[in-house]
């Protein structure tokens, strides 16, 4: 799961049944672009090189990669169970770390007992949107900027994408306080910027909006590329609980 994934999900806090399907153009601080299309049951993002497409009647979540010309389909409750085999694992692993080491491995990945902040900053324009940007922030390591605005309205009940995007990550200390301070930014997030330091390495990852567009989306764009290949999900490949 993407962490451009739950950024969206916690976003899109308004609805309406009557609203009309979303397009959203979005550039990256790669210098890439990367297209999302929310409709009232399904959402695509388009990134390149790798598309996401979710479905909420069904609850798959569908990982295409456009490079090798192959997909693979999961579900959130796969996704929880990998996350807790890798949790398990990890604890394994902790346990024979002498305790020094594992205070110091705790440092490094920001440690559980690290504030989550929020600050509200100045309102921006993005893509013809007047938006509130916020900072929030767990301890040294995790920082997320988003700009928000209440001026556009999703066409699906984002409960339905909560659903598919609940996923916890226990070997991330403090990540599930991090979620819930973001879950309290009302509105549908035009720009993000996310750092995280962790183990050493630090990530910069951003999207900002450049076009959006309302109306209704044809139902190609939600449909899988033709003569792709479908594969097992990675989940497959990661390591069950007890090491199972």
């Amino acid at each position: 799961m993407t962490r451009s994934l739950a950024a969206t999900a916690l976003s899109l806090l308004a609805f309406s049944a009557s609203a009309q399907d979303l397009t959203i153009t979005f550039k990256s601080t790669d210098g890439s672009s990367a297209t999302h299309y929310f409709s009232k049951d399904r959402i695509r993002m388009n990134g390149g090189r790798a598309d996401t497409l979710l479905e909420f009647a069904s609850g798959r979540i569908v990982t295409i990669d456009n490079q090798k010309k192959e997909y693979s389909e999961m579900t959130v409750v796969e996704i929880d169970e990998a996350m807790k085999g890798m949790a398990a694992q990890m604890e394994q692993a902790m346990a024979q770390v002498p305790p020094q080491m594992r205070e110091q491995m705790a440092k490094m990945m920001g440690g559980a007992a690290a504030e989550v902040t929020v600050t509200k900053g100045a309102t921006k324009t993005v893509a013809g949107y007047s938006c509130q940007s916020y900072t929030i922030t767990m301890g040294a390591n995790m920082s997320q900027e988003t700009c928000n605005t209440t001026a556009l309205t999703p066409p699906f009940d984002p409960a339905n994408l909560q659903k598919l995007t609940r996923v916890s990550l226990p070997m991330i200390q403090g990540m599930d306080k991090f979620i819930q301070k973001m879950s309290e930014i009302q509105g549908m997030a035009l720009s993000t910027h996310m750092s995280m330091s962790m183990m050493g390495r630090k990530t910069d990852t951003g999207l900002e909006a450049t076009q959006i567009s309302k109306g209704a989306i044809p139902a190609d764009v939600f449909a899988l590329p033709a003569g792709y290949k479908k594969v097992d999900s990675p989940l497959k490949k990661m390591p069950k609980m007890g090491g199972r």
